[in-house]
């Protein structure tokens, strides 16, 4: 083996993780794994995977949270895995319709020139890289295109002729699709696997035997595909594909403009705006984030969906005189464009009579405040459903033969599954609980001051925690994540330190997360300002990562409309949701960040905690216990600074 991987160590905690899964996959069943940092899940996951498609036949899923890990299991872990087993492994990697370029649309934006003036100057580019790719996938194009562009050209699921077009056989989005079905290992993310279940299974091909890593969200994403987000835009953009005197290309249009489909379609767009007038009135102004919308609204009494109704039964009517299997392409589009209108605005209908009637007790509704980045006016409306546990348990799990959810963390602060459990509302499972190789009692400090303030005192607690980070900052000369839980704290901080602090300062929120971790890799001596998505699957080894700053515990804010509404339903059946959901939460997202600091068994660091709350609260101790055994927390500086002086050169 040495002569394959020349860094290999035999672990034990890696094959008993290993032979676990093939059980699995060989047999059926559900497994929860947490496998702390550092024991090798990726391999332990993919062997088994491997050797069971290759004997079976049978295509393994493999569903990952970020495209990180979905890059190191395709281009580090299966070529290695291909060395060891000496055979070639077919792993293909699937996205989601809309990151494809739909060779239909492309030609009819090209035909009708309908780019956008922004694009003007970029197309000879884009058509010289569309003249050389393979794949049609978007982000493989470097050069500029802006959304609006994008949504001209890209597939969408619901606007596509299928085998009736002419393009099919050569479709980027199709023909990546027969490879997924020949694949031994199909690597997909939550998202897409999430949108397959919402979907009624039939985005990706056929498979009973699934590995869903970084697994702790996938419950949360889950929910956020069942998600519906209504725009005024959205509405407006759609009405106006339809019927718009500037668009030549309307459907409406190419139908020769019907005067019954013309004049419903323009009473529909008088109705939208008295709606969303209703709207504004009804919920009043929200500029800064989301409001649960909780009893039914009297908007327009529904008038605006009765327009839609008239318009979908015109399309129902006119849909007759039209087939996509015609050998005539402008028939082919308007009965396409029908079926889409059909299907659309019916969703819309049902939307909109919910928001009014809320006879769903399962869904929750809220607004956001408008998208002034893309010129919106109204409010953005928005439902989930509350109970994504049942989809998982009653709808996703019955349909696979294995799943193994498996994650660094799963476990909640008192070291059980249960919250997990909860989650995704299913208890006939097999526990697996692995601790990582590392020895972190030798390689990281722990420090949590004790002098700071209660968070709720906002403008006292940013001027202690800023004394801290700078502090931490100096101490371990930049190399340091400083990991926030809203933004606004992350733009105070980050205000102070460029100009207080000599040491690179990057933010999330001007770079992007992308940007920002490449232009931290990039640059010596650095400090990165982060949020949610630096608190997890981010790895960087070595003496880049000396200091990670936990600036406030992460609990979800309790007015969170999906989280409110749980809360609710828990005390009208005297259950503590603080200690059922809230607190099990905030110990997974600290384990996590805890978890960045050491990746590798020569890093070292210091981990900090600038939140009081550990102290003063009776829950800190229970929070204490979900990080690493035997880290015993550091509160005086000077201490600190002796013991990381001394942290061994490993």
């Amino acid at each position: 083996m040495p002569k394959i991987w020349e860094d290999y160590e035999p672990r034990e905690s890696q094959i008993t993780l290993s032979s676990k899964i093939q059980e699995l996959l060989q047999g059926s069943g559900v497994l929860l794994a947490e496998a702390g940092t550092g024991v090798g899940k990726s391999l332990s996951y993919l062997l088994p995977a491997a050797l069971y498609s290759l004997e079976s036949g049978s295509t393994v899923v493999v569903s990952t949270e970020t495209k990180a890990l979905q890059d190191q299991l395709l281009f580090k872990d299966i070529p290695l895995l291909e060395k060891i087993l000496n055979q070639k492994i077919k792993a293909e990697r699937a996205l989601g319709a809309s990151n494809y370029i739909c060779k239909r649309k492309w030609k009819i934006a090209e035909d009708t020139g309908n780019f956008g003036t922004e694009m003007i100057s970029q197309i000879d580019n884009f058509q010289e890289w569309l003249s050389e790719t393979q794949t049609g996938i978007k982000t493989e194009y470097n050069g500029y295109a802006s959304s609006e562009f994008w949504s001209k050209v890209t597939r969408e699921a619901d606007n596509c002729l299928g085998k009736s077009c002419k393009n099919f056989s050569h479709s980027y989005y199709f023909l990546e699709k027969e490879k997924w079905k020949k694949a031994n290992i199909l690597i997909v993310n939550h998202y897409l696997l999430a949108s397959h279940i919402a979907g009624d299974f039939r985005i990706l091909p056929n498979f009973d035997k699934i590995i869903i890593d970084e697994a702790h969200n996938f419950p949360e994403i889950v929910g956020r595909s069942f998600r519906s987000e209504i725009t005024y835009d959205y509405i407006s953009k759609q009405l106006s594909f339809l019927y718009s005197k500037e668009n030549k290309q309307s459907l409406i249009q190419k139908m020769g403009s019907p005067e019954n489909l013309v004049d419903a379609l323009d009473e529909a767009k008088e109705s939208l705006i008295k709606l969303y007038s209703r709207i504004s009135s009804e919920l009043g102004l929200n500029l800064y984030g989301s409001v649960r919308i909780k009893k039914p609204l009297l908007l327009d009494k529904g008038d605006f969906e009765i327009s839609l109704a008239r318009i979908v039964n015109l399309f129902i009517d006119k849909s007759t005189k039209y087939s996509k299997e015609s050998e005539n392409n402008l028939e082919k589009e308007i009965a396409l464009g029908l079926e889409t209108g059909i299907s659309r605005f019916r969703g819309l209908i049902d939307f909109f009579a919910e928001l009014r009637n809320r006879k769903n007790e399962n869904l929750v509704y809220w607004s956001e405040p408008p998208n002034f980045k893309e010129k919106d006016k109204f409010l953005k409306l928005c439902s989930e459903p509350i109970n994504v546990d049942e989809i998982i348990a009653e709808i996703f799990i019955p349909k696979m033969e294995s799943v193994i959810f498996t994650s660094a963390t799963i476990s909640s602060p008192k070291g059980d599954f249960n919250y997990f459990e909860d989650q995704i509302g299913f208890k006939q499972v097999e526990r697996l609980e692995l601790d990582s190789p590392f020895n972190f009692q030798k390689q990281s400090l722990l420090f949590i001051p004790k002098n700071i303030e209660d968070p709720s005192n906002e403008e006292r607690y940013l001027e202690d925690i800023f004394v801290w980070i700078k502090f931490l900052i100096e101490l371990t000369e930049g190399n340091t994540f400083v990991l926030f839980t809203s933004n606004k704290s992350l733009k105070k901080i980050h205000e102070k330190l460029d100009k207080e602090s000599n040491y690179p300062i990057i933010s999330q929120l001007s770079q992007g997360a992308i940007q920002a971790k490449q232009l931290y890799l990039e640059t010596d001596h650095a400090v990165l300002l982060g949020v949610s998505s630096f608190w997890q699957g981010i790895d960087i080894k070595g003496d880049r990562l000396k200091s990670v700053i936990i600036t406030k515990l992460p609990f979800q804010v309790p007015s969170e409309p999906v989280l409110e509404t749980k809360i609710e339903k828990m005390k009208e059946k005297n259950i503590n949701a603080f200690a059922k959901v809230q607190l099990p939460r905030a110990g997974l997202l600290l384990k996590q960040g805890y978890g960045r600091l050491i990746r590798s068994i020569s890093d070292t660091g210091i981990v900090s905690i600038l939140d009081p709350r550990i102290y003063t609260k009776s829950y800190g101790k229970t929070l204490l216990q979900t990080l690493p055994k035997g880290v015993l927390p550091e509160t005086d500086p000077r201490v600190l600074l002796d013991k990381y002086n001394n942290l061994p050169k490993i």
